[in-house]
This record gives structure tokens, sequence and C-alpha cells, in this order.
């Protein structure tokens, strides 16, 4: 890990792959399980010598369930494809799973949750896998973009696959996806 003297941020180290297999976890689990795409879809960002992403679905017709195997998806493709790489990117991820699972659940019964939902999600990569492949490697081989400072201020450079370019690498692997503004 690097930390940036100027921010005090504690950077990650995932790679480029290591993040597009983690945002096409989220992506892939999310259109399956019906959550519509935000035009954004897919963004990493290099940030220092690491990167940062984002997959940008819609979480308010889902089920709660539903939005707990999306966002466990990332770190679980993520591990699946990179079982040694590091996973404290992943800690807003499990910050929002909390989160979202005391509102809806209250305070007791997190661990039988995660425990439930790291197996339905383990089932989904399973079935799902060729997708999210296909989706990481969409993503490595997007040529890298400018980014303004406005949208990630420490990010030097960011891949993109909106998602309207997400819809028919799914729609090829059986996922129905669609894009909502």
């Amino acid at each position: 890990m690097e930390k940036n003297l100027l921010t005090n941020q504690v950077l990650i180290g995932c790679t480029l792959e290591e993040s597009a297999y983690h945002e096409a976890g989220h992506v892939v689990v999310a259109s399956a399980l019906g959550l519509d795409l935000r035009p954004r879809g897919i963004v990493i960002y290099e940030v220092q010598n690491v990167t940062d992403g984002l997959a940008c679905y819609w979480e308010d017709t889902a089920e709660t369930e539903e939005v707990l195997q999306a966002l466990r998806a990332g770190q679980m493709a993520q591990m699946r494809r990179f079982p040694k790489s590091d996973t404290w990117g992943s800690m807003p991820d499990i910050q929002q799973f909390a989160k979202i699972y005391h509102v809806q659940f209250g305070p007791d019964g997190l661990g039988d949750m995660n425990m439930k939902i790291n197996g339905l999600v383990d089932g989904l990569l399973c079935k799902l896998w060729s997708a999210i492949e296909a989706v990481a490697k969409a993503s490595v081989d997007s040529d890298w973009i400018a980014v303004d400072s406005t949208e990630h201020p420490m990010a030097i450079r960011k891949k993109h696959l909106s998602g309207e370019a997400l819809e028919p690498i799914l729609a090829a692997h059986g996922i129905s996806a669609r894009v909502r503004s």
C-alpha cells in the first residue's frame, strides 16, 4: 500500500486486472438479478500505480438480498480470479453491505446473512463466469482516456465502459441488461 502525502489517503494496491474482475462481478451479477445499469457503467481509474473502480447500477427496485448479492459479487469475483490479491479496496462494499443489512433487518444476524449471500453469489459466479471474464477483458482492453479532476481528484486517467457498451457483452452471455438514466 502507498500513502498519498497530500491527502493522507491509503491507496489499495489493486492491479488493473483485479479491479476489472471486481467491477465486472458487480455489474454481471446485478444485471443477472434484474438490476438496471446506470449509463456510467464501469469506470476504472489509474491512481498513482494502482487502480480504483466503480460499477454503476440502480438498486432502487431490487429486493434487499439482490442488492447484497451485487455488492458481494465484486470481491468474490476478484478473489476467484486472483486468490492472493489484496481486497482492502472492498471495504466500502463491506460497509455498505452491513449498513443495508442493519437498516433492513436490525442488529442481529449479519453473519448468517453474509454466509447465505456468499453461497448465492458463489453459485451465480459459477453460472456467469464467462460473462464476468468478457466484461473484465473489455474493461482491460478499452482505451485509457482523460479524467477530469472533479470526477476523481487523484486519478491520472481512466478506462470506461458505458452501460450501453455493456449491454451487448452481457446479451452475448444470455443476460438481458437494461440501461436506465
